[in-house]
């Protein structure tokens, strides 16, 4: 549609012919942002926080307007492994867990050791053409057993500001772990240590403004693809100074899942949790209100990386995604943290995608999933992946938000032993006691260490409507999501969804070994479950 628009003026004695060019472009962008350079790539940009939940956004109205107000809100985003590392692996491949076979965060399982980081997106992205950079937090286990200094393929090399070779940039996070404040980078294979005044997210932001300067005065003709991989809002959650104190008062949310009285639906291993007492209530309160005060500073960073963005001209031809590694449970079902499991709080994640062709302001209700965020970012690119897709692009739902599939989502997990992460710096120098409280379910230690109560391996399906789980141990659940958006009630065992659990065990079997295509295949609806039955009432004497 970018073509001529021509426009015939007549006058006395002949005919003028006026060319106007360009007219269309507005069309061509549907309402979306103006593209800049029509004949470059466009730029992409994808933020990511460490266990963030949808509810956490209530601390992020700068990143909510300027992405998700001025592009798409996918408000039912789920993460298909919800543990750090093979979440953040699905993203870096495409693929499901069980084809990119990392299963947990540490070995023999799990953890960047079992990770080929010679085919994966940045190395699709050099490829293609693009610049990389890599700012942040690494998949669990980098660089181990690999040298500190070790920069992967697809961030390197980097050869100075202005080399025309210079493919890539790196600043990846080496610890101490889980710390906000003294820690080391790894800087383009050097490390280089913080000082203990200096905030993490701050200096993320700092980098981040810094290197698009660079790129725009140094590689203007050069697509650039970015990753801010954001540690908030994970324990110790640390906010930076300047927000300490900001939500000291805010109310923890509380419904009918928080602290769940009837448990008696439950699989075997939620049922041995002995109900949440006020001291640990308290610890609750005080994670979450500390969970926001850290992204306070990366909404903050947000703002700055796209007002640089709009300073040097590239913003309108800039793709911008944020999202989240995975959920987080907060006292839900008696879960006082961590993730791992199958439930809402520990899926569901934010998901907003603003840039070219995206009109503004849009909600898309499709189920989606991180292993389609790569897809996406193929799709936006023009790159040529090295691996089966497991994923679709989300560009069409991006630009036609009403666009709706039957598409199911696959939730899996691997071993429970290989869930572990290193120590959080708020559980230093605390001994370990015995408890009847479950287990933080990614081994943060960052609270009480408590009797390990392990969630089994499972395997679930999430439809529009549904989730069904089966546990490694037998254990089955059944959700109306619908009626029951809380899961509070499981209709498993229930006679009237004896279709609707059928026709979901048949999905899930066909799901579960999915490679590429298989994976994306829709199933239409469910049946409908069967009414209920209206009890007899006593006949009145008369």
């Amino acid at each position: 549609m970018q073509g001529l628009v021509q426009t015939r003026i007549s006058r006395a004695g002949g005919a003028l012919l006026v060319t106007l060019a360009c007219l269309c472009v507005a069309l061509l962008l549907r309402g979306g942002e103006a593209a800049h350079g029509q004949s470059s790539k466009p730029n992409v940009i994808m933020f990511t926080t460490d266990d963030q939940t949808l509810r956490d956004m209530v601390a992020m109205p700068r990143t909510t307007n300027l992405i998700g107000g001025q592009g798409t809100n996918f408000q039912r985003a789920f993460v298909s492994f919800p543990l750090c590392c093979p979440s953040r692996i699905s993203v870096q491949t495409g693929q499901y867990a069980h084809n990119h076979r990392v299963l947990g965060n540490t070995p023999p399982s799990g953890g960047y050791q079992v990770f080929n980081d010679t085919n994966d997106l940045p190395v699709w992205l050099q490829t293609a053409g693009y610049r990389t950079i890599q700012i942040g937090k690494m998949p669990n286990g980098f660089p181990a057993p690999k040298d500190p200094n070790y920069v992967p393929p697809g961030w390197g090399p980097f050869l100075g500001d202005a080399n025309p070779v210079s493919k890539g940039e790196f600043y990846a996070c080496l610890g101490p772990g889980s710390t906000y404040f003294g820690f080391q980078l790894n800087e383009n294979g050097i490390v280089k240590p913080y000082d203990s005044d200096d905030y993490q997210t701050d200096t993320y932001a700092d980098i981040a403004v810094d290197r698009i300067d660079n790129h725009a005065a140094n590689f203007p003709n050069t697509p650039l693809y970015m990753q801010v991989q954001f540690f908030a809002p994970h324990d110790p959650n640390q906010p930076a100074t300047r927000h300490a104190g900001a939500f000291s008062t805010a109310l923890l949310p509380v419904d009918k899942s928080f602290n769940e009285k009837d448990l008696r639906d439950k699989p075997a291993w939620v049922k041995r949790i002995n109900r949440l007492g006020g001291g640990l209530i308290s610890k609750i309160t005080a994670r979450y209100r500390g969970r926001l005060e850290t992204l306070l500073a990366v909404d903050e960073a947000i703002e700055r990386i796209v007002a640089k963005l709009e300073a040097e001209g590239e913003l309108g031809n800039t793709y911008l995604i944020f999202t989240s590694d995975n959920g987080f449970m907060q006292g839900q079902h008696r879960l006082h943290q961590g993730k791992f499991v199958p439930y809402e709080p520990s899926i569901q994640v934010p998901l907003l995608i603003r840039g070219p062709g995206i009109p503004p302001g849009g909600i898309s209700k499709e189920l989606v999933s991180n292993v389609d965020i790569t897809s996406t970012i193929l799709e936006m690119t023009g790159a040529a992946p090295g691996l089966t897709q497991d994923g679709r692009s989300l560009l069409p739902f991006a630009r036609d938000p009403l666009t709706k599939t039957t598409r199911p989502i696959l939730l899996e997990t691997g071993p429970p032993g290989a869930i572990g992460e290193i120590a959080s710096a708020s559980g230093k120098g605390r001994r370990a006691r015995l408890s009847k409280y479950v287990k933080n379910l990614d081994l943060d230690r960052s609270a009480q260490i408590a009797r390990v109560i392990t969630a089994p391996r499972y395997r679930a399906i999430r439809t529009g409507r549904y989730m069904l789980a089966k546990y490694g141990d037998g254990g089955r659940e059944l959700y109306d999501l619908q009626k029951d958006r809380l899961e509070v009630n499981s209709f498993y065992k229930n006679g009237r969804y004896a279709a609707v659990r059928k026709f979901l065990l048949k999905a899930l079997a066909k799901l579960s070994p999915c490679v590429g295509a298989a994976c994306n295949v829709e199933i239409g609806k469910p049946p409908k479950p069967l009414p209920k039955q209206k009890k007899k009432g006593k006949k009145k004497t008369p």
